[in-house]
């Protein structure tokens, strides 16, 4: 009996079963054609991963302000440092110029030592000396202008302006200075030719001014860039023996430290 009962059941399920109307099932779409395939669809749909984004593009923003502040300030403190040095180089040249008005600490141009070598004690003992005049208001600010030139980094205009100063003021109170930092600009445009002309030009026709020593020490600089070494150590032996104590035998001394 139990038998017949499951068969009638049985029968009953497979005649409901073939009746029924098969189901549809939905397109099954590719999401590999797309960029990030389904990676990408289920970053999208994470919330925590949109807000871990958006929380990287806010501290980026945040970075970038504050580099950009850095920068700000950073051009500020160089813009300050160009005044501070120009107004140092200003007034070193004004300091070292009263010092030669007053004839304070002159060097003794007069003595040679016997270790001078031939060349330097020609250059170094000149026949005449050119007493500079006193300067006016006009030769000084044509002076500080083309200083100014210069300092700013503008080299070419301030070998024009120095030039000029030259011509118009030809035997002033600035002259010997002028010579200098002409010498100086043609040394930073590698005319070697031209910066030994006005650094020897301060020797030999200015050999009262404190800018001598100075022009020895650039000579000695220029031979070295010249590759000449045995000149180079003539002109720093010079000033580490006629000027000791001084600025420019100390840099003299560590120079010859160096091409030993």
């Amino acid at each position: 009996m139990k038998k017949f009962s499951f068969y009638i059941f049985f029968l009953i399920f497979i005649n409901a079963f073939a009746k029924a109307e098969p189901r549809i099932l939905p397109p099954v779409v590719d999401h590999s054609t797309y960029p990030g395939g389904q990676n990408q669809a289920a970053h999208a749909l994470s919330p925590k991963a949109l807000y871990e984004t958006l929380g990287r593009l806010e501290q980026l923003q945040a970075e970038v302000q504050q580099l950009r502040g850095q920068i700000e300030e950073q051009d500020y403190t160089i813009l300050e440092l160009k005044k501070r040095i120009k107004n140092i180089y200003m007034d070193v040249d004004q300091r070292l110029l009263k010092l030669e008005n007053n004839g304070v600490a002159q060097p003794n141009q007069t003595e040679v030592p016997a270790a001078t070598p031939p060349e330097v004690q020609k250059v170094t003992q000149p026949k005449t000396a050119v007493v500079p005049k006193k300067a006016n208001k006009n030769e000084k600010k044509q002076y500080q202008a083309a200083f100014e030139k210069l300092v700013n980094g503008h080299t070419s205009q301030a070998i024009k302006k120095f030039n000029q100063f030259l011509k118009d003021f030809p035997n002033g109170e600035y002259t010997p200075n002028t010579l200098y930092w002409l010498g100086e600009a043609y040394s930073i445009q590698q005319n070697l030719d031209l910066a030994r002309k006005s650094f020897q030009q301060v020797i030999n026709e200015y050999p009262n001014s404190s800018k001598v020593a100075d022009a020895m020490l650039k000579l000695g600089y220029l031979e070295i860039k010249a590759k000449n070494p045995v000149k180079a150590r003539e002109w720093l032996s010079t000033v580490t023996t006629k000027y000791p104590g001084t600025t420019a035998a100390h840099l003299a001394t560590k120079k010859l430290q160096h091409l030993k």
